[in-house]
């Protein structure tokens, strides 16, 4: 029998072959020697523990083999059709964030037609409130006034408080789909963790080489403990072979039990109760030839200088299965933990498919109450930029008036100095009609009853100017001085070169 090391996968073997003692003629041993092999062989046969375990090793780590394809094939189905709906999800993201970031440009856009409408309004009446009303036009010791005194501004305030609330609720709809767009994202950042949460090998292999090698491995572990259990049979032998020898050597017996009731201290114990008794020996007319006996010596000397050495491989054989079987378990264990994560991922992605109806809602409805708020913005600017533009007709109405002061002021004139040339002419009309008649008393005033016409003698009706529908002095057209007249005949002309 030769002992070689696992690593070179051959094994010792306690051969009792005639074909090799025949060669090692010997002497018999002495009775001590063959109670010491006795007991040595015995003590070997406790080697069974590393055979039994050895088969433990193999039937573990064949289920572990299944278990491996089962655990590799159900993770990859999960894992496949997770990745097949984070997809699906990614692709709705892209559709609720495209709904969102349209709406943030076109409310963007509002925000800055509303601040520029509403800029061009305050420009406005910031005309209107540095331009003083003439004091011509007012009654006196009045406290100068603007144009802006004589609108109602009431209304410019209810228009921005009605845009500031419809601003409010669209500000509203945007934080409650924010909450929605957030609450999908961190969906999806939950379900990505859980997919890339799966261990790494602690190992410098990888997990698909260690894959690859655990077929390896479980044929390796049958491997070994087929020579291990074919080990553990040449020690049976051997042991057989130490019985025999005992039973024909006078007081064989005796001594075994003699020497297994007195080991040394710190040995370990042997029984060899129910091994061989007194009944187990053989009977003194069937003796065995002395050929037989040397045979059974050769072997005898030759196996039990190998029983150690075949104990030692054993516990080789199983310190190596069991570094294997515990890199089979781990792998087995990483895969448990990896299928036990894509399980809590596709748990995760079933809620997810449950809120994901509420999340393309909450779009709809975002996009829904933005159309209608931009349609009420629209017509509030529209109402904003309407009041501008009276505030602006109402600006240069006020340059019209000023001019149209001016003009009536001109016809006045024209009318008074008809009305002075008239007079002159009346006058004279009214000396000579005097003259005529003081010529005509004098003529014939004598001679003519004074009763015939009673006014006969009167003198020459005054004609005079006055207007009409008792209209006084202060319905006059008021003056405006020539330098405000001529500062809004060139706004005016400025309106008009603008509106062509």
């Amino acid at each position: 029998m030769s002992v070689s090391p696992p690593a070179s996968r051959s094994r010792a073997s306690l051969s009792s072959s005639k074909s090799q003692s025949r060669s090692m003629a010997q002497q018999d041993i002495p009775l001590e020697t063959l109670v010491s092999h006795l007991l040595a062989s015995k003590r070997s046969l406790s080697s069974i523990g590393t055979v039994w375990r050895a088969n433990e090793i193999v039937t573990s780590a064949r289920a572990a083999l299944e278990e491996s394809v089962v655990l590799n094939a159900r993770t990859g189905f999960l894992k496949s059709g997770i990745s097949e709906q984070v997809k699906i999800l990614k692709k709705v993201r892209g559709g609720i964030e495209n709904i969102y970031k349209e709406g943030q440009r076109d409310f963007k856009s509002v925000i800055r037609t509303l601040d520029a409408a509403n800029a061009r309004l305050e420009s406005t009446m910031d005309i209107l409130r540095s331009t003083m009303v003439e004091a011509a036009f007012r009654p006196e010791k009045e406290e100068p006034r603007s144009l802006l005194d004589f609108v109602d501004e009431q209304g410019v305030e209810t228009m921005r408080d009605a845009l500031k609330e419809s601003i409010r609720e669209s500000k509203e709809a945007q934080t409650e789909f924010d909450s929605s767009i957030l609450a999908f994202e961190n969906d999806l950042r939950a379900l990505k963790a859980a997919m890339k949460s799966s261990p790494q090998p602690s190992a410098s292999q990888s997990r698909n080489e260690l894959s690859s090698t655990i077929p390896t491995h479980l044929q390796s572990l049958e491997s070994h403990a087929q020579e291990m259990a074919a080990l553990l049979d040449s020690l049976v032998q051997h042991f057989d072979l130490c019985v025999n020898a005992i039973r024909h050597t006078e007081g064989g017996y005796a001594a075994v039990r003699k020497a297994a009731s007195s080991q040394p201290p710190g040995a370990e114990a042997v029984s060899v109760s129910g091994v061989m008794n007194t009944e187990n020996d053989p009977p003194s007319g069937e003796p065995i030839s002395d050929e037989e006996r040397r045979e059974m010596f050769d072997v005898l000397e030759k196996d039990s200088s190998q029983v150690d050495d075949v104990v030692m491989e054993l516990k080789e054989y199983l310190e190596e299965m069991e570094m294997k079987h515990d890199a089979v378990l781990e792998y087995v264990s990483a895969l448990t933990t990896t299928y036990n994560e894509m399980t809590a991922a596709y748990q995760i992605l079933e809620g997810i498919g449950a809120r994901l109806s509420g999340y393309i809602i909450a779009s709809q409805d975002f996009r829904i109450r933005w159309e209608e708020t931009k349609i009420n913005i629209g017509e509030q600017l529209n109402e904003l930029e309407s009041m501008r533009l009276f505030y602006e007709n109402y600006h240069s109405s006020y340059d019209g008036l000023i001019l149209e002061v001016y003009r009536r002021k001109q016809c006045e004139e024209k009318v008074k100095s008809i009305m002075k040339k008239a007079m002159d002419q009346i006058e004279k009309v009214y000396e000579a009609d005097m003259k005529e008649r003081e010529g005509f008393r004098v003529d014939v005033g004598d001679y003519l009853p004074v009763d015939l016409w009673p006014n006969v003698n009167a003198p020459a009706p005054r004609w005079e100017f006055v207007l009409a529908d008792g209209q006084g002095q202060s319905d006059s057209v008021p003056v405006v001085e020539r330098a405000v007249f001529d500062a809004a005949g060139r706004r005016d002309r400025g309106c008009q070169r603008t509106d062509r």
